[in-house]
C-alpha cells in the first residue's frame, strides 16, 4: 500500500504574515507536520506543496519532497485544500509515473498532533475498504448551538443554527448531540476519492478520536504563544 503524505504551505496566510515558517520553539511552524509525516511508519513519502521557493528550500532542508512549485490560483485565500492535493496527484503521476494508493493531508498549523494518531488514521482506511476516507477529529471546546451571528438587519444577534433569537440563550444543553471538530487536523483520502470523487472525504468518511490537547490548531499570536509553552513543557 503506497501512502502519500502531504503538506500544504503557501505563502500568503490570513491573521499572521509568514505563519508557516515562523519559528515555533525554534524551527519553523510547517517542519513539525513535515516531521510528524516522516515519523509515520504507513507513509511512504512526503511532499510539500508550496508556491515559495523559499518555503520549498526550508522544506527540503527538514526531509520533505519538493518536485513542484504550486500555481499562484491554488495558492489564494479563497483556493480550496482540495485543489493542491488534485494537483500534486496529478502532477507526480505525469511526471513520475507515481500513483499512492492513499494520500494524507497534514496542514502545518496542526504542530502538536501524533505521527502514531496519523497512522491509526491511514490503519483504519486500510481495514475499511468501504471507506473513502478518514479524519481525524476532537470533541469541541465549545458546543456548535452556543454559536450566534448577526440578524439580517444587523442590529441585533441570532442563533447561528436556528435563525432565531429565542435560541441564542439555549436551556438544554444536555439535550444537544455530541459534537466534534476537524479544524486543520490530517484527513487520508484514496486516490480515486479525490481524483473521480473531487472530493477529500467523499461520502463514506470514517474517523480517529484525538485527544484535544494534541490538536491545537494555530491561527493567532496567542495560539503561537500558547503551543510554544506546550512544547517547552514537553
Amino acid at each position: 500500500m503506497e501512502v502519500l503524505g502531504i503538506i500544504g504551505a503557501r505563502s500568503g496566510s490570513k491573521g499572521v504574515p509568514g505563519k508557516n515558517i515562523r519559528l515555533l520553539a525554534g524551527r519553523p511552524l510547517l517542519s513539525y507536520a513535515i516531521s510528524t509525516a516522516s515519523r509515520c511508519r504507513h507513509v511512504n513519502r512526503v511532499v510539500l506543496s508550496t508556491d515559495s521557493p523559499e518555503y520549498a528550500a526550508i522544506g527540503r532542508h527538514f526531509g520533505a519532497d519538493t518536485p513542484f512549485l504550486r500555481p499562484a490560483e491554488l495558492a489564494t485565500d479563497t483556493a480550496i485544500d482540495l485543489g493542491y492535493v488534485r494537483h500534486a496527484l496529478e502532477w507526480l503521476e505525469e511526471h513520475e509515473s507515481y500513483r499512492p494508493d492513499i494520500v494524507v493531508r497534514l496542514c502545518p498549523t496542526a504542530p502538536l498532533i501524533r505521527h502514531a494518531d496519523v497512522d491509526r488514521c491511514i490503519e483504519i482506511l486500510i481495514e475499511d475498504e468501504t471507506a473513502e476516507s478518514s479524519i481525524i477529529m476532537t470533541t469541541v471546546k465549545e458546543h456548535p448551538c452556543k454559536a450566534v451571528r448577526l440578524a439580517n438587519d444587523g442590529t441585533h444577534v441570532v442563533s447561528y443554527v436556528t435563525g432565531r433569537g429565542v435560541d441564542v440563550a439555549p436551556s438544554n444543553r444536555q439535550g444537544y448531540v455530541e459534537a466534534f471538530n476537524r479544524q486543520g487536523l490530517p484527513v487520508a483520502s484514496r486516490r480515486a476519492t479525490v481524483l473521480e470523487r473531487g472530493s477529500q472525504t467523499g461520502e463514506i468518511v470514517r474517523y480517529h478520536l484525538v485527544p484535544i490537547e494534541t490538536a491545537f490548531d494555530v491561527d493567532t499570536e496567542l495560539d503561537f504563544r500558547l503551543i510554544e509553552a506546550i512544547l517547552k513543557e514537553r
